[in-house]
């Protein structure tokens, strides 16, 4: 008989069945080693880990309050952590721009942030007085905003005597305020002779272009400056500066000057009408225009320095006048003049500035079309432009404004030269102010 072997009981396992036992196995011998490394805790609740809040925060513990659904989502939509800490109040901040070549008003405002509405706002101000532009390199720009980053205050220095600014008020919109110097003047006379051509003597005495081309225009129907001038002949002129602070502002003004050629003697004064007559008190330059069209048209607006805005009710003058001429009316310049700028505005349009003689300037706004350009002269009764409709308008117009020493006045009722000789009532102050120029060249000669 034969003896019957006892199955293993390692056989009766599976290879999965085992790996799984050893895991288990382990599991145990694991457990009972930490229960011999941590002490137990009486009671669970109590049992803090070292690193919580609970057990070193140095802070009370919040107010715990129940909040229903709605007033959950409430809590996450409107309560802002920032609102329990007091907000410090930022000071306006002032920004010192300097013109660059290429620059834009748009390109500006954009650098700096500001909106095309506040542009657009200062530009709308600026329609009556045309001061922002032309941009020139070098000018300087100070832009003051307050604490949320609005333009409050744009101003732009024109000279040493004369700053303008835009200034934002309640209602909206922006004010135009100009801030000016005093400008003392004094009288000088200067004393020259003829060596080669007029320009090259008249150099040596430093005599500006602009006054060299005043004298010839003046003086070029009397004699001619390039066949009868000889060496040895004379000239005398009484010339005005400006300054202040001790430095020099604007152009040098010619106030009288006397020639002597061939033995005769010229004469040429500057009166307070900004025109030059010679010692009879007879007219040597051009007079003006009242009306820049050939047809007297229905003013459709009139001059008002004193016109408030109908809605913010702010300073908002009208500095020229309307005339509803039909688009395509011949525009005629108003005096013999220089053109100082041809330009396109957003809401003056198409526009065209002449310099005139001595004190006087002239404005064409809403052009169609341009006829003359920049730098070039001009004749009284010529025309230079074609009324148009462009810029903002209601209608089809004319804006036409006339300056007087830089200061707007109704062209239509001004006391402009328009005769040929110094009124009667205004001699006896011509006639002085003649014998004292008369007697500083005479002693400057001497």
């Amino acid at each position: 008989m034969s003896l019957k072997t006892r199955p293993s009981y390692w056989g009766l396992l599976s290879g999965l069945e085992i790996w799984l036992l050893m895991v288990a196995t382990v599991f145990v011998v694991l457990m009972f080693v930490y229960q011999l490394l941590v002490s137990p805790t009486a009671d669970l609740q109590d049992y803090v880990l070292p690193n919580s809040a609970q057990a070193v925060s140095p802070f009370p513990k919040a107010k715990e309050v129940e909040l229903d659904d709605d007033q959950l989502i409430n809590s996450f939509v409107t309560t802002n952590p920032l609102h329990s800490i007091e907000k410090a109040v930022a000071p306006a901040s002032v920004i010192h721009y300097e013109i660059k070549p290429g620059n834009t008003l748009a390109r500006i405002f954009s650098r700096l942030g500001l909106s095309k509405q506040s542009m657009y706002e200062v530009l709308e101000a600026d329609q009556e007085y045309l001061v922002l532009e032309p941009l020139i390199p070098g000018n300087k720009f100070t832009f003051e905003l307050n604490s949320d980053g609005e333009l409050i205050k744009l101003t732009r220095r024109i000279d040493l005597s004369k700053s303008i600014a835009f200034v934002r008020h309640d209602n909206g919109g922006y004010s135009y305020e100009e801030h000016v110097k005093p400008i003392t003047y004094v009288q000088t006379a200067v004393h020259g002779n003829i060596k080669g051509s007029f320009y090259l003597s008249a150099k040596k005495v430093n005599l500006s272009d602009s006054n060299i081309l005043i004298i010839h225009n003046l003086l070029k129907g009397r004699f001619n400056f390039s066949r009868d001038l000889r060496t040895g002949d004379t000239f005398d002129f009484v010339l005005k500066d400006g300054n202040i602070d001790g430095k020099k502002i604007g152009e040098t003004q010619l106030e009288a000057l006397q020639m002597t050629v061939k033995g005769k003697t010229y004469h040429a004064f500057l009166h307070t009408d900004g025109r030059y007559y010679d010692q009879d008190g007879k007219g040597l330059t051009p007079a003006l225009r009242h009306w820049p069209t050939a047809k007297h048209y229905r003013v459709s607006s009139p001059f008002n320095a004193h016109r408030l805005h109908p809605i913010t009710g702010h300073p908002a003058p009208h500095n020229g006048v309307d005339l509803a001429t039909p688009i395509g009316t011949k525009i005629l310049a108003t005096g013999d003049g220089i053109v100082t700028r041809v330009a396109t505005h957003k809401y003056a349009g198409k526009y065209v500035v002449i310099d005139y003689s001595g004190p006087y300037s002239a404005r064409f706004l809403h052009l169609q079309k341009v006829l003359v350009k920049k730098g070039q002269k001009v004749k009284r009764g010529q025309v230079i432009a074609l009324s148009g409709n462009t810029g903002r308008t209601t209608g089809a117009h004319l804006h036409y404004e006339l300056h007087v020493k830089g200061r707007p006045v109704n062209p239509m009722t001004a006391k402009i030269p328009t005769a040929q000789s110094v009124p009667k009532d205004e001699m006896a102050d011509y006639s002085a102010n003649v014998a004292s120029w008369i007697q500083m060249m005479d002693t400057s000669a001497s």
